[in-house]
C-alpha cells in the first residue's frame, strides 16, 4: 500500500461509521483497527484490504456479510458485520471483534494439547463448510488467519481474514490460488495455470491441524531448500553481485512446489511420540499431494476427526513429563524412569487430586502411551 496511514484514516473517517481507537500492528498485509461501529454500536476489527485491478476481492463486497450470518454463536467463522469500497483503491471490511489470539501466536508456546487440537480442527472445517455452502473458498488458511477463543468451556477456532477470499462459480468450479503464503499452497496451486477448490481449502486445514498437533512447521526459508534449489542459489550467486531477492523468492517458492507435490510439507515438521497412527492418517489424507485422494469436502473430515477418542496429551512446562488430564476420570503422567533409565514410568490419580502415583511401567514410550489408550 502507497497510501500512508493518516490518509487510510481520513477514508474511514469519511465514511462517517467508525470511530477508531488503535492501530493493530500485527497485520502486515494491510492496515487494521480496532474500531466502534457507530451505527451497529459495538466494537469491531477494521481491515483495510487492496482492491487489485482485475482480481475483485468480492463480486460485491457485502456479499461475505451474508455469508457469515449464518450459524449466530456456533459459527466457526468471525462473523463480518460491514463491508464496502473505500474510496477506489481499497476495500473495508468490519469484523466481529474477538477476545483471543491467533494459532500462530499460541504456537509460540509449542503444540496444543491433542484433543484441544483435533477440537479446533473440526472447528474449522465447520468454518471452511459454511464458507463452501456461500460457493466461497477461503485460499489463506493458516495459523495466523484463524483466532482462538473460548465457547461452551471448550476451545473455540473463528477463520479470520478474507482477504483472499474467491468466489465460485458452482461447488466444483476452480478459482486460481493465492500465493500471499507459499508454505501453505497446496501442490495444484503451484501448477501453470494454477488451480484451487474447496479440496485445496482442506489441504490447508490439515496443514493447520500438523501444526497443532505436533507444533510449528519451520519458519525459515532455509529449511524447505533442496539440493537442486541450494544449486540454483549457487549459481545465482556465482553469476551477480549478491542474489536478487526476486530471485530467491522464487528458488524458494520452486522448492516449496516440489516438496508439496513430493513427500508433502508436512515431512519438514517434527513428530510428537503420543500421535496415534489413525491421526496421522487424517492428516495425511488431508494434505495429500493428489486432490482425488484428500477429503472430497469439509463434512467428510470432520467425521473422521470426530470419531477419535483420545487422551489430551499434552508436554509438561518443564518439558519432562507429558501429561494428560481427565482420561478415564484420571490424570496421567509419563516420564522416564529415575530408577531405570531404559524404562518409562506411567503414573496416575483421580482427577484433579494432589500427587500422581506410581501404575505402571513400559519399555519404550510408544508403549507407554498404548498402555494408557
Amino acid at each position: 500500500m502507497n497510501t500512508t496511514r493518516a490518509e487510510i484514516e481520513l477514508l474511514i473517517a469519511a465514511t462517517g461509521k467508525y470511530q477508531l481507537l488503535e492501530e493493530n500492528n500485527e497485520g502486515v498485509n494491510a492496515y487494521a483497527f480496532r474500531a466502534y461501529h457507530r451505527p451497529l454500536q459495538q466494537p469491531v476489527f477494521l481491515k483495510v484490504l487492496d482492491a487489485v485491478p482485475g482480481e475483485d476481492l468480492f463480486a460485491e463486497p457485502r456479499l461475505l456479510v451474508e455469508a457469515t450470518k449464518t450459524g449466530g454463536t456456533e459459527s466457526n467463522v468471525v462473523r463480518v458485520h460491514d463491508a464496502e469500497h473505500l474510496g477506489s483503491e481499497y476495500i473495508l471490511v468490519a469484523l466481529e471483534f474477538v477476545e483471543g489470539g491467533s494459532i500462530l501466536t499460541r504456537l509460540n508456546e509449542g503444540p496444543l494439547p491433542l484433543m484441544d487440537a483435533v477440537t479446533a480442527g473440526v472447528g474449522i472445517l465447520h468454518g471452511l463448510a459454511q464458507l463452501h455452502g456461500a460457493l466461497l473458498v477461503h485460499r489463506d488458511i493458516k495459523p495466523a488467519n484463524v483466532v482462538l477463543t473460548k465457547r461452551h468451556g471448550l476451545i473455540w477456532p473463528l477463520i479470520a481474514d478474507f482477504g483472499s477470499v474467491a468466489r465460485l462459480a458452482h461447488s466444483e468450479a476452480t478459482v486460481p490460488a493465492s500465493k500471499h503464503s507459499a508454505l501453505y499452497v497446496p501442490p495444484e496451486g503451484w501448477e501453470a495455470p494454477s488451480l484451487y477448490d474447496v479440496r485445496s481449502d482442506i489441504y490447508q486445514a490439515g496443514l493447520v491441524l500438523f501444526e497443532m498437533v505436533h507444533g510449528s512447521l519451520p519458519s525459515c526459508d532455509v529449511a524447505y531448500l533442496d539440493r537442486r534449489a541450494q544449486r540454483e542459489l549457487k549459481a545465482l550467486a556465482t553469476a551477480a553481485d549478491g542474489i536478487d531477492a526476486l530471485d530467491r523468492n522464487r528458488v524458494v517458492e520452486r522448492a516449496l512446489a516440489r516438496k508439496a507435490s513430493g513427500k508433502g510439507v508436512v515431512s519438514l515438521g517434527d513428530n510428537q511420540p503420543y500421535v496415534p497412527t489413525r491421526l496421522k492418517r487424517i492428516i495425511n489424507k488431508a494434505t495429500a499431494s493428489d486432490p482425488e485422494r484428500r477429503y472430497q469436502k469439509p463434512s467428510d473430515m470432520i467425521g473422521d476427526l470426530e470419531a477419535l477418542q483420545l487422551p489430551n496429551w499434552h508436554r509438561s512446562e518443564d518439558g519432562q513429563r507429558y501429561i494428560a488430564h481427565g482420561w478415564s476420570g484420571r490424570d496421567w503422567a509419563i516420564e522416564q524412569d529415575t530408577r531405570d533409565p531404559q524404562q518409562w514410568a506411567i503414573s496416575r490419580r483421580r482427577s484433579r487430586a494432589k500427587g500422581f502415583r506410581r501404575w505402571e511401567k513400559a519399555a519404550s514410550l510408544p508403549e507407554a502411551f498404548r498402555l494408557v489408550t
